[in-house]
């Protein structure tokens, strides 16, 4: 997820109703859990699990080992006490994103204070965030919220960064059969050629599609680079688009070996039939 808040479409958002002062987190899952009060959302207090990255960040001290603040660049600081003014150390690095709303109390603790607020969201990359609030919460009675309680702007932006994924998946898939129907064709009478001067179809198959072989290899590198490049240098929620990006890459390139040696096959057989 990219600088939308870090609240996945899956998010759970729930109420907490206990007399307890504090509750423990004892989770090995990897989680982002959020906590607030009613009447001041924009500060929020993160518990996160050490492996989830935070969003990217304009530091302007130092990271702490102990508790600390991130503010927006346009939240309002002035609603922070003395000592909480003190533990900002940097700003969101999220142009266009309503992060720059807000500011972040990251605790180190895992020991949720209750007088920081009842109201929660957990984010997790995979795998079930009903079961995680049963660790977490194993004797605490809660209320869940549904969606439309979080606000329309977070569910967007998740409904259009998937659409537009999809739209890209299609175009690609659709340029991809383009090119390969375009590079048959265009080798359809050099194949046969080739075949009926003695060559083996093996031999053809390579001579004839190496140039179209080693420009996509090219830019599968390139491909790869770029999302490594963009895994190291923007944070994103979760790594499971990166693995994603990674598999229909490498299907892009089985997809096309295969339809290329197929239609070599049969422009063969076809040539022989006719001759």
């Amino acid at each position: 997820m990219i600088n939308n808040g870090y609240i996945s479409k899956n998010a759970v958002e729930f109420i907490i109703k206990t007399e307890e002062p504090s509750l423990d987190i004892d989770l090995e899952e990897p989680y982002l859990l959020m906590q607030y009060k009613l009447d001041n959302p924009q500060l929020k207090y993160i518990y996160i699990h050490p492996s989830v990255k935070l969003p990217p960040i304009n530091y302007q001290k130092q990271p702490r080992s102990t508790d600390y603040i991130i503010t927006g660049n346009v939240f309002p600081e002035e609603v922070l006490s003395r000592n909480m003014k003190s533990l900002v150390i940097g700003q969101f690095d999220t142009p266009s994103s309503y992060l720059n709303r807000e500011a972040w109390y990251i605790v180190m603790s895992q020991q949720i204070n209750l007088k920081n607020g009842t109201k929660f969201i957990l984010n997790v990359e995979s795998g079930n965030p009903h079961q995680l609030i049963e660790k977490i919460l194993p004797n605490t009675s809660y209320q869940l919220l549904e969606n439309e309680d979080r606000g329309t702007a977070i569910l967007t932006s998740n409904i259009l960064l998937k659409g537009f994924l999809i739209i890209s998946l299609l175009f690609v898939i659709i340029a991809q059969a383009v090119s390969v129907v375009y590079a048959i064709q265009s080798k359809k009478s050099i194949v046969q050629i080739l075949y009926f001067a003695g060559g083996k179809w093996q031999l053809i198959f390579l001579k004839v599609f190496k140039i179209e072989f080693i420009a996509l290899i090219m830019i599968m590198l390139l491909a790869f680079l770029s999302l490594i490049a963009f895994n190291h240098f923007y944070s994103i929620w979760g790594n499971q688009w990166y693995y994603v990006s990674v598999f229909y890459i490498l299907v892009t390139f089985i997809v096309y070996f295969l339809a290329c040696l197929l239609m070599t096959k049969s422009l063969i057989k076809k040539g022989v039939r006719s001759f």
